[in-house]
């Protein structure tokens, strides 16, 4: 078994109930607040510090999948991780038999292609690879 290269944490998502007191709370807590996404069903605030980020969600619609995660249990949603080639990392980890949720990627929040690994083959705990370029490069 050869190792997906992770170049390391990209984020930390985490669901919340109230937004703005999140926001607050995160500000205190030494991040930068970078500003709000709003969607249709949810509202993001997105944080960083250092070289990592953390967005916090706020669903608009309590049946949404993140309104229902709310509801069951809320707080840490999902880790993401940053790599180079998302596309091979996907290839691999289907090839060792992680559940992906996403074969191929999708454009994230970020404008980066991403992609979800089930949380059952990651011991309970959603997981997101983040496809971050090398310096210079114009591959997305």
């Amino acid at each position: 078994m050869v190792p997906v290269p992770v170049i390391g944490l990209h984020h930390v998502g985490i669901v919340v109930a109230d937004l703005d007191a999140a926001i607050e709370t995160y500000q205190k807590l030494g991040l930068t607040f970078d500003g709000i996404a709003d969607y249709p069903h949810t509202r993001i605030a997105l944080f960083h510090g250092g070289e990592g980020h953390v967005e916090l969600f706020e669903p608009k619609d309590p049946d949404s999948d993140l309104g229902r995660f709310l509801q069951r249990r809320g707080g840490l949603h999902h880790v993401a991780y940053a790599v180079r080639d998302i596309r091979a990392a996907l290839r691999q980890l289907e090839e060792q038999g992680f559940q992906l949720i996403h074969r191929e990627p999708v454009i994230g929040l970020h404008g980066l292609p991403v992609a979800f690994i089930h949380h059952e083959s990651c011991h309970g705990v959603l997981t997101e690879l983040i496809e971050i370029p090398e310096e210079g490069s114009t591959r997305q």
